[in-house]
C-alpha cells in the first residue's frame, strides 16, 4: 500500500479532485469575514447547497437544522451585520455544517476571541464532534491543543515531525526545540518536583481538569 494514500472511512483521497474531496471535507477559514459573501444569515448558510443545484423545499429544512445546531436559528432572518464576530464565526461553520461533511477543518478557531467566546466556540466545537464529526484544528493555541485534543499533529518546514497525544507532544523537548514549541510549565513542575512519571502526570492533571470544567 502506498504510504503517501490518505484514507478516510475507506477512501483513498489520492487521485480525487477538490470537488469529490469537497463532498465530505469542509473548511472554515480564520476570520469569517473572509468568507461571508452574502448579507443575511440564510442565504449564507443555503450559498453551498444552491450552488450544488439542491432543491429550494430541501434547503429550507437543512438550512434550518444546521443553523439549530449552531445555535442560530432565532437569528435566521437576520444581516450579519448585525452579529458579532463570535456568531459570524457560528455562521460559516453552520454554511459548512449544511453541507453535512465527515469532516471540519478549521484554522485558528479561537483567535481574537477572549476567554468567555473562546471557551464558547471550543465547547460548540466539542458538542459537533460528539454528534460524529472529525475535528481538525490548525492552532498555535498550546493550551487550547492541551485541553481539548485528544491527537497532535506537528509540522516543521513542511515536515511532520510529531505524532501523538497532545500532552506526549508538549512534554517530548526534542520536538518543542525543533517546532520552537513551549514545552508545558506542568511538565516543568514534575520535573522539579522529581515526579517519576512527568508525561503522566501532566495527563492526570489535563484529565481533572477537563472533567472538572466541564461537570
Amino acid at each position: 500500500e502506498d504510504e503517501g494514500d490518505i484514507k478516510f472511512e475507506g477512501k483513498s483521497l489520492k487521485g480525487q479532485t477538490i470537488k469529490e474531496r469537497a463532498a465530505y471535507i469542509s473548511y472554515v477559514m480564520q476570520n469569517p469575514n473572509q468568507m461571508i459573501c452574502k448579507q443575511m444569515i440564510f442565504d449564507e448558510v443555503a450559498l453551498g447547497l444552491r450552488l450544488n443545484g439542491v432543491p429550494e423545499s430541501e434547503i429550507g429544512e437543512r438550512v434550518e437544522k444546521a443553523l439549530k445546531i449552531c445555535g442560530l436559528n432565532k437569528f435566521r432572518k437576520w444581516p450579519i451585520s448585525a452579529l458579532s464576530y463570535g456568531q459570524k464565526k457560528r455562521v460559516t461553520i453552520a454554511s459548512m455544517l449544511v453541507m453535512n461533511p465527515k469532516i471540519l477543518i478549521l484554522d485558528e478557531p479561537t483567535a481574537g476571541q477572549d476567554y468567555h467566546h473562546y471557551t464558547e466556540i471550543m465547547e460548540f466545537l466539542k458538542s459537533l464532534n460528539d454528534q460524529g464529526v472529525t475535528i481538525v484544528m490548525i492552532t498555535h493555541d498550546m493550551h487550547l491543543m492541551l485541553e481539548y485534543t485528544p491527537h497532535a499533529i506537528v509540522i516543521h518546514d513542511g515536515e511532520k515531525i510529531g505524532d501523538a497525544s497532545a500532552v506526549e507532544i508538549l512534554t517530548n523537548e526534542e520536538i518543542a526545540n525543533k517546532a520552537s514549541l513551549k514545552i508545558t510549565s506542568l511538565y516543568e513542575l514534575a520535573i522539579k518536583a522529581g515526579i517519576a512519571d512527568p508525561t503522566g502526570f501532566v495527563q492526570n492533571f489535563i484529565d481533572y481538569e477537563r472533567g472538572h470544567n466541564h461537570e
